[in-house]
């Protein structure tokens, strides 16, 4: 009874509907470099310039799904100091979604996530800037996630509840939690939100696709998005 109408509330907040609410991709590009432009998924983020896209964070371990491939993820403080980076071999991408790697965010702390497609030019990177939510909120979340344990329908509902509380960073923190359950039919969302990305904005790079643990194979008219069980290597701790 939950899927039908939590599939409408997503696909229309992803451009399908009759919301007014897209998805917006992280549009970025160094100041010396051509454009690179990409579709993130997850975390939820809004363009703010034409170098930057920003989304706050209601969780400490947020998860990084982008539409396009990429070869090489850092994560940087706002003041440019590397904490973490990994890079893919020649020619191949990460494995998506990337799992938070480092500790867990503090209230309000700021990371700049530099990403750069697969293709992409050596200085070519999209900047991501996240803000991690206030100490209720992030509490908040990290407590109703233990309570939602691996129970489908308590998913499906809490996400529902998010969407229409017009909370979409929770919506997504939800739908591509790491604790969330590998099962139908939040599979299906999660499908269906990554056949469309953003819509409006056609990858910069084409190639092979990273491995979406779970999501099964989609294609979509822009870019084949071959996805399969593959969890990648990065670490996260647990919410």
């Amino acid at each position: 009874m939950l899927l039908k109408p939590l599939v409408a509330g997503l696909l229309a907040l992803a451009g399908l509907g009759s919301w007014s609410a897209p998805l917006a991709p992280a549009r970025a590009a160094t100041r010396q470099g051509a454009p690179v432009v990409l579709c993130v998924l997850s975390p939820r983020v809004e363009p703010i310039d034409e170098a930057d896209a920003f989304g706050e964070v209601p969780t400490a371990f947020p998860t990084l799904l982008v539409v396009e491939p990429l070869q090489q993820v850092r994560v940087e403080t706002g003041q440019g100091r590397l904490l973490w980076s990994r890079q893919a071999a020649a020619g191949r991408a990460l494995a998506l979604p990337l799992f938070w790697p480092l500790p867990p965010l503090q209230p309000g702390q700021r990371v700049l996530l530099r990403l750069q497609p697969l293709g992409a030019a050596a200085d070519a990177f999209a900047h991501v800037r996240l803000q991690a939510a206030g100490p209720t909120r992030m509490a908040a979340t990290a407590t109703l996630m233990q309570t939602l344990g691996r129970r489908v329908d308590a998913w499906m509902a809490a996400i529902n509840r998010a969407l229409e509380d017009g909370d979409v960073p929770l919506a997504w923190a939800l739908l591509y939690a790491r604790q969330a359950p590998v099962a139908e039919p939040l599979q299906s969302l999660r499908r269906q939100v990554l056949q469309r990305g953003c819509g409006d904005s056609p990858p910069m790079s084409k190639g092979p696709t990273p491995s979406v643990p779970g999501l099964g194979e989609h294609k979509s008219s822009e870019i084949d998005l071959k996805t399969g069980l593959q969890n990648g290597d990065a670490k996260a701790g647990q919410a």
